[in-house]
């Protein structure tokens, strides 16, 4: 049974299903939902702050869901400074509810560590939430930041051979791969060779990126620190093929939360995202995958933390969400938001979905 599209509400668990139930406006115990906007790398400090003023002048008085802004790094001061609470709402009636995100930290405080930056920097900029996890970093660090082509090369004859001979060398060489790499080298084995060459390419083009204990770490950093998350999982096409989305799902999420105590839930968010789902000319899931994926996700946090926390985390959804989809996706009982890309770059789509459900929407 399909849900109305509720702007407040509880949850409760009933006959093993999940239900919205309609809270009073204003409710401060209510679940409120929360729209997050990732700019990804788009704008720059001054327009950053264009786009937000304008949104807001859209959403005037809207208080009864939760706006998340996610700037590149180089915007996170300007706009800090823009939506100070109390500017906010003199000018926008609006305030407490409007959060400052980042969409990325490392999980050291401090190092060698050149173009990271740290959640304790975050923290002392007014960065409320981060984003750890998301698919742009799980997946496509592999594709942008050559990974792929580095390996590839490695298996060359002439990288191979040179490398051989740097390893007979040694008095430590390990006898094994002396083996392998001499076997590699024949030239009866050349194809074989090129074909392993490829092949890695090609996996490591669609697989490499942030490991699941690297996400677990900013996790645990964000936390330390005083920065809420917003902890992103979800499935590349491969994956969603071969039916395997739960069990890639479940091993995300029990080590990215590994060590988030019961009583820490509070500052976490999931969101689902689906990267089959994103980008130019793909579709978002269909709702009945986005209701059973959020169905899994939730009861799995039932497993770890028992049914109250459970029924309270918020469980975003994020893959081509649009003015058109944000209602009916508001009213599957599970999803509690959005985590927006590209329609967060239009003042006008990025409203609409913030006033999902409203009869005077823009």
């Amino acid at each position: 049974m399909k849900e109305k599209s509720y702007r407040n509400y509880y949850r409760q668990r009933v006959a093993n299903q999940w239900r919205k139930i309609p809270a009073e406006h204003g409710d401060p115990s209510a679940i409120r939902p929360f729209l997050a906007g990732n700019w990804k790398m788009n704008l720059i400090p001054r327009a950053g702050v264009a786009l937000a003023a304008r949104i807001f002048d859209l959403c005037h008085d809207i208080k009864d869901v939760d706006m998340g802004f996610a700037p590149p790094f180089t915007g996170l001061s300007t706009l800090a400074d823009y939506i100070e609470p109390d500017f906010l709402q003199r000018e926008y009636g609006i305030g407490r509810n409007v959060f400052l995100l980042a969409q990325d930290t490392f999980f050291e405080s401090k190092g060698a560590f050149t173009g990271e930056i740290s959640a304790d920097m975050l923290a002392a900029i007014g960065v409320d939430r981060v984003i750890v996890g998301h698919s742009d970093r799980r997946a496509n660090l592999g594709k942008y930041f050559g990974f792929s082509s580095s390996v590839a090369r490695r298996l060359s004859k002439d990288f191979l051979t040179h490398t051989l001979q740097r390893l007979k060398q040694r008095e430590n060489a390990n006898p094994q791969v002396l083996a392998t790499i001499e076997h590699l080298i024949e030239e009866k084995n050349s194809d074989i060779l090129a074909g392993l060459a490829t092949f890695l390419e090609s996996e490591l083009n669609e697989r490499a990126g942030e490991s699941d204990d690297a996400i677990q770490r900013k996790v645990q950093a964000a936390l330390a620190n005083g920065v809420q998350v917003i902890l992103c999982c979800g499935e590349n096409r491969e994956a969603h093929l071969a039916r395997e989305t739960f069990d890639l799902l479940e091993r995300q999420l029990r080590i990215g939360l590994q060590g988030v105590a019961r009583h820490t839930m509070s500052e976490v968010i999931i969101a689902y995202e689906p990267i089959w789902a994103i980008g130019e000319g793909a579709q978002p899931a269909p709702l009945e995958k986005i209701a059973e994926v959020h169905d899994f996700i939730r009861n799995l946090l039932m497993d770890l933390y028992g049914e109250q926390v459970a029924a309270r985390v918020r469980i975003l959804y994020g893959g081509n969400v649009k003015p058109d989809n944000i209602v009916a996706m508001m009213q599957l009982a599970g999803v509690d938001g959005a985590l927006v890309g590209g329609a967060s770059l239009n003042a006008v789509d990025f409203a609409k979905i913030i006033r999902f459900g409203l009869p005077n929407a823009v």
